[in-house]
């Protein structure tokens, strides 16, 4: 869910009517001035926890930021994506460098538990790894039972 500011001034005799999104991640505790994707209006907006507290109220100043997307809805839907220089910023949603790389394989839960969702699978777990609520991790994978009986003897089991 995200706020919104729908500009309504009027430029040459024309209602500009674009609806200007502010995504909750930047928006969420935020106080300054926001421009207008079409007309470029500069509205000073206060917010509270995701919640509009002051404003929109137009100013004549620089702005501080712009919106992520906007849109032309009584137009045809006619939109500005995001990353369109001096009418919305650029959408950087990118995993920080520490999260990039091959998933890890998990084969035990936090308690010391053998889990079902490791990879891969072997053949005899069926589309999916769908054991249904009986599986043997004896039979499965041998390897990860030697592992739960060394985890058991060195008492790194707990209980639920």
């Amino acid at each position: 869910m995200c706020d919104i500011i729908w500009c309504k001034k009027e430029i040459n005799g024309k209602k500009c009517n674009t609806v200007n999104y502010l995504d909750p991640y930047c928006f969420w505790n935020w106080e300054g001035k926001v421009n207008c994707a079409e007309c470029k209006t500069v509205y000073y907006i206060h917010m509270i926890q995701g919640f509009m507290y002051r404003g929109p109220e137009e100013v004549n100043e620089k702005p501080d930021t712009s919106p992520l997307y906007a849109d032309k809805p009584l137009e045809g839907y006619r939109n500005y994506l995001p990353g369109i220089e001096g009418r919305t910023r650029p959408y950087q949603c990118l995993p920080r460098d520490i999260y990039l790389g091959v998933a890890d394989m998990v084969k035990f839960s936090a308690r010391g538990r053998p889990v079902r969702g490791w990879r891969p699978q072997p053949p005899s777990a069926g589309i999916a790894g769908s054991f249904g609520f009986e599986w043997d991790i004896q039979k499965l994978t041998p390897e990860v039972w030697e592992e739960y009986q060394q985890k058991l003897a060195k008492g790194e089991v707990s209980e639920w």
